[in-house]
């Protein structure tokens, strides 16, 4: 594998993102392109000025602190889903986010999935279903997702073993020189062959 491609890279850029996440329930990392180029990221945490969930230990959870369970998460979570994130430092910036790209480390849920459509995102690609307690609501809501008309593409992706392998390299290394570097004192002249050749092949 001589590189990923853009799918794989935006999924493998979404998972860094996710490291930056305070929620301990989930790590969830997002990512918002056009044109291949990056115009936000987010991940899940509390919203600004709230305590972490992480600042309080490995297991500790707010909402489940106080017995609420999964039907009544988003009125007790102080944490902001990383699509929405998001979509909020595209606003924040004055990015438009009209015919966008989602790429996320997991399935949106549906109240994200409308903030998704509202901005102009038109493509969503994630890696893991969102697999609540509630399963019946979860593919109700993939349904929704799947067939609305506002959405061109709806796509569980996944990352090559190839791309990981590279990806786990590429933490490990830095970026010193593989190839030496050449002075003007070691070159007896410029071979232009080499030069015509791409530039040849290029036009083809």
């Amino acid at each position: 594998m001589i590189r990923p491609g853009w799918h794989e890279y935006f999924l493998m850029v979404a998972k860094l993102v996710s490291v930056r996440s305070t929620c301990n329930s989930r790590k969830v990392g997002a990512v918002i392109v056009r044109s291949n180029r990056v115009l936000a990221t987010g991940y899940n945490g509390a919203v600004h000025g709230a305590p972490h969930c992480i600042d309080r230990g490995p297991d500790y959870c707010l909402r489940r602190s106080i017995g609420a369970h999964d039907a009544d998460k988003y009125n007790y979570c102080i944490s902001s889903h990383a699509e929405v994130n998001a979509i909020n430092q595209a606003a924040r910036f004055g990015i438009s986010l009209e015919s966008a790209v989602l790429y996320c480390t997991l399935e949106p849920c549906n109240w994200c999935f409308k903030q998704l459509i509202q901005s102009g995102i038109r493509e969503i690609y994630f890696e893991e279903a969102y697999d609540s307690k509630n399963r019946e609501f979860d593919l109700y809501w993939r349904q929704i997702m799947e067939s609305d008309e506002n959405i061109r593409v709806f796509e569980q992706i996944t990352l090559s073993e190839a791309a990981i392998d590279m990806v786990i390299e590429v933490l490990k290394t830095t970026s010193t020189r593989r190839i030496p570097a050449t002075s003007p004192q070691e070159s007896g002249g410029l071979e232009l062959d080499p030069l015509k050749q791409i530039l040849n092949h290029r036009g083809e």
